[in-house]
């Protein structure tokens, strides 16, 4: 097969799943790789690189918007809290992501096969080769810890960004903490405004305001931060990507249990630092200074993780089986 050919042939297969015998569980495509192609006949290299393209600058929009969104909703807890806040930790997480493997698809699209060192090359040559094998995926498989890295991340991205959906719809917005008006429906009333222990009031939100009655800056960024980011995570597990179910399970549910702990020292750092929680079940003003309710809040959050990863996995799970009886009704 000639070389464009072998490119052609690149371009529109998407890759197939090539178990090895030994280990079973093993698989020879590594997931840097799978993360660099969609499952779909369809969707093949150049269409998944520009569709990437389009939704890595789409997030890198949203992160900004967001970013002068919290700066113009101050309080006196200052900017530094922007840092501790779990929207701004998950949408990092997932833009991050999506940063690396559009890259990495980019790469790998235009430069499929490896460069190789060529001592009587020029210097010029060979810092070529190094920043192309430093932007590409990684080729060696051998190293377990760092595929388990990798999928660690590519894990904890989408369940964080699941998480900070489902924490905001269906706690913060109920509770009066999701920045405009509750809708209608029985619970507590809750103040629109509170006052800090040297008695400044701070306007959580416009308590006549719903969420559509309120400026175009601060809808947008609710409806990105707390929503579309869920949904994009949903499109990317289901379509843009070729990795297969985490394995090993145990080993995963403990690395989210883990991280979802540590973001919890990272907010409770952030209390220290700016007096403001992360969410506001975290912060013990906002809580009654009940040290219970706060340790009760920190344990429903690290076990919310399991069963996140658990609605993460079943997608992976669904895609595998409806790709694989689209291969099977094909051949």
């Amino acid at each position: 097969m000639s070389d464009d050919a072998a490119n052609d042939a690149n371009d529109m297969t998407p890759l197939l799943p090539r178990p090895t015998p030994n280990p079973p569980q093993a698989d020879s495509h590594p997931i840097y790789l799978r993360a660099c192609h969609s499952p779909w006949k369809s969707i093949n290299q150049k269409a998944l690189l520009a569709i990437r393209t389009i939704v890595a600058g789409y997030l890198t929009a949203v992160m900004v918007v967001s970013l002068i969104y919290k700066l113009g909703n101050g309080d006196d807890h200052g900017p530094l809290r922007i840092p501790f806040q779990f929207s701004t930790v998950a949408n990092v997480l997932l833009w991050a992501y999506h940063m690396q493997v559009t890259l990495w698809t980019g790469m790998h699209l235009f430069m499929p096969r490896s460069i190789e060192d060529d001592p009587e090359m020029c210097h010029g040559h060979m810092l070529r080769v190094r920043i192309a094998r430093v932007l590409s995926p990684p080729e060696k498989v051998d190293s377990y810890n760092k595929r388990f890295t990798f999928s660690m991340f590519y894990t904890i991205a989408h369940v964080f960004t699941f998480m900070n959906t489902l924490i905001y719809w269906g706690i913060l917005v109920p509770t009066g903490h999701g920045g405009f008006k509750p809708p209608t429906m029985p619970h507590h009333d809750h103040p629109s405004s509170i006052s800090t222990a040297n008695g400044t009031p701070i306007t959580l939100y416009d308590a006549d305001k719903g969420l559509f009655e309120e400026g175009p800056l601060k809808a947008f960024s609710i409806i990105n931060v707390w929503t579309i980011t869920s949904l994009i995570a949903v499109i990317e597990i289901l379509f843009l990507n070729s990795i297969r179910r985490q394995n090993p399970v145990a080993g995963h549910v403990y690395g989210c249990v883990f991280l979802s702990a540590v973001y919890l020292a990272w907010a409770g750092l952030g209390i220290l630092l700016t007096g403001h929680g992360g969410l506001f079940f975290l912060d013990p003003k906002l809580m009654g200074d009940v040290p219970g309710a706060n340790i009760a809040a920190g344990l429903a959050f690290i076990s919310m993780t399991p069963g996140i990863f658990a609605y993460m996995y079943g997608l992976i799970a669904m895609r595998e089986t409806v790709t694989a009886a689209q291969r099977s009704s094909s051949q």
